[in-house]
């Protein structure tokens, strides 16, 4: 019975959630057509003929009209071929009601704006927003064509924005606005006069000159457009200098690292004997396993590091999921943190078990401080690390390269003021790419190459060790081998060593193999059962602590725009 209203309560829930996905209508204003008629008492009826393309449903379209300071819009109609349809009106925007699927509708709207010429002693002013920066809709193809009272040549005409340099005159007084394209978010005032004679009827007349104020701002918006362009070719000018010195002056940098890291590899290489042994001790097999695998310390590593420990007596495994303490002097400091944390913290009396580290992690208040202990011991495998000086120090040459970065910064600013958007997409990648190799630039020291190079040798040897090679080391050499393919989570490692497990067996004693305490099939159950406990509780104190790895715009304070609902 549920089961039924589920599809409904999702239904319902995306309707809440995302009510304007869900009824968005796919259109395009593939032509629109404004023709404003400047009446001689200062008010201007327009009229306006948009073409939309649907794709799918739809229920209309959608004008918004904001008014400037002064003015009002009135007797706003609506019709198609000549028929009238409903509108509804929701403060400044007009709905269209006119339902369909998939058609090319063409739609017709007039509206009066009282006061929309503003008249002065010498002239009247249209100066209007037909749309602005809230426009959500791109107009296709747009033409705006402004008709006086009457035939005169005596106009000043201009635009803002979108409508800078489209004004055209003709020889009566009409002026045209070819738009053309208009994407949405974009204004694009225009700026029409005519002489005061042209108005006779107006009542609400500015005492005031006006003409020249408005030549004026005309020189001004064409003064400072010049001064942009100039500035423009100016900062592509920089921008074509900089950006390739600057590209080639990191390139080069970067590639005399490269050569320099080559050399040294190669230089080690050189110098190692390498044998089908696994390599010498130089540090402990956690830090090993952290350096070798990418500075990473996966859930298995716990496991790893607690075979570890049996591996040096300071632990015996009782049985395949129960351990004990034997010893704690001599430890590292991140053993001693494993064993306080699993033994004290964990378990109690010196002794683990896997069950206890399952019970441990279902109870929701131990899981900050499995999160703690986690961290501090990580944070201790990570400074053994650090001790044994494995990474140049680089740390002026970095902060060098990551200053010289800042450089590019005033250029990433001004890019996109006079939009010359492909040069700051290429100054933004350059920037990135030079604070990229800052950050990550940490070449190793001699000592650090060698045990990189010895366990990348020993991963791709022991492969194609033979079992009388594998039962030629000893007892440790096996341990280590097992415990660093575990703890890495290579799982071609572990499988090898469990084949040779299996296959080595004492046909004297028929007695199985055995590494400290505990014989290597023992270690291999005892290590699967430990890493898939460590993974639980390692998850389940993740999800408790919420971790993962892992008004218009236009001239005035007017706008407005089109749409579709």
């Amino acid at each position: 019975m549920f089961k039924r209203f589920i599809p409904i309560m999702i239904f319902i829930v995306s309707l809440l959630l995302f009510p304007t996905e869900a009824f968005a209508v796919d259109y395009s204003i593939t032509r629109t057509q404004i023709d404003a008629y400047l009446q001689k008492n200062g008010n201007v009826i327009v009229e306006e003929k948009h073409t939309y393309e649907f794709e799918g449903k739809f229920n209309g379209i959608t004008r918004e009209l904001i008014p400037k300071k002064g003015t009002s819009i009135a007797d706003f109609q609506a019709s198609e071929n000549g028929q009238q349809l409903e509108i509804e009106k929701d403060e400044t925007v007009f709905k269209v009601h006119r339902k369909g699927k998939d058609e090319t509708v063409t739609v017709d709207l007039t509206y009066t704006i009282e006061g929309g010429v503003e008249v002065f002693t010498d002239v009247g002013e249209f100066y209007w927003p037909f749309f602005d920066k809230n426009n959500e809709s791109t107009y296709e193809n747009l033409t705006v064509t402004i008709h006086p009272p009457g035939e005169t040549d005596d106009v000043i005409a201009f635009g803002y924005d979108e409508a800078f340099d489209k004004a055209a005159v003709k020889t009566d007084g009409t002026v045209v606005y070819k738009f053309g394209k208009v994407p949405d978010g974009k204004n694009g005032d225009i700026r029409v006069a005519y002489d005061q004679s042209l108005f006779p009827a107006a009542t609400d007349i500015t005492d005031k000159k006006m003409k020249g104020e408005i030549y004026k701002a005309q020189q001004q918006l064409y003064n400072d457009h010049a001064a942009k362009a100039e500035m423009r070719n100016k900062i592509e000018m920089i921008g074509s200098i900089v950006i390739p010195i600057f590209g080639l002056m990191i390139l080069g940098l970067m590639l005399r690292t490269l050569i320099q890291s080559l050399n040294q590899k190669r230089a080690i290489e050189r110098e190692e004997n390498l044998s089908d042994r696994i390599p010498a001790m130089r540090m402990s097999m956690p830090a090993t396993i952290h350096f070798t695998n990418y500075k990473l310390l996966p859930p298995e590593v716990m496991s790893a590091a607690l075979m570890d420990l049996v591996r040096q007596g300071y632990v015996e495994n009782v049985s395949e999921e129960k351990f004990r303490i034997l010893k704690r002097d001599g430890a590292l400091q991140h053993e001693r943190i494993l064993m306080e944390w699993l033994f004290d913290e964990i378990g109690e009396n010196d002794e683990f078990s896997l069950d206890d580290l399952t019970n441990y992690a279902k109870k929701k208040n131990n899981h900050e401080a499995y999160q703690k202990f986690e961290t501090r011991w990580k944070q201790a495998v990570a400074a053994e690390t650090k001790e044994h000086n494995l990474y140049e120090e680089k740390t002026k040459y970095r902060a060098g390269i990551g200053i010289l970065s800042i450089l590019l910064l005033p250029l990433v600013i001004l890019f996109p003021i006079y939009e010359l958007f492909a040069w700051m997409l290429l100054a933004l990648l350059l920037m990135a790419v030079t604070i990229t190799y800052a950050l990550a630039y940490k070449p190793k020291t001699d000592k650090g190459l060698k045990i990189l190079f010895e366990w990348k040798a020993f991963r791709e040897t022991f492969l194609r060790l033979s079992e009388d090679d594998w039962q030629s080391w000893s007892e440790d050499d096996r341990m280590r081998a097992f415990i660093y393919g575990l703890g890495t989570r290579n799982k071609k490692i572990i499988k090898k060593n469990e084949e040779y497990a299996k296959a080595f067996y004492n046909t004297n004693t028929w007695s199985p193999e055995v590494a400290y305490s505990m014989d290597m099939s023992t270690l291999i159950i005892a290590s699967s059962f430990a890493s898939t406990s460590f993974q639980s509780a390692h998850r389940s104190s993740a999800i408790s602590s919420g971790y993962s790895g892992g008004g218009g715009s236009g001239a005035g304070g007017g706008g407005g725009g089109s749409g579709a609902f």
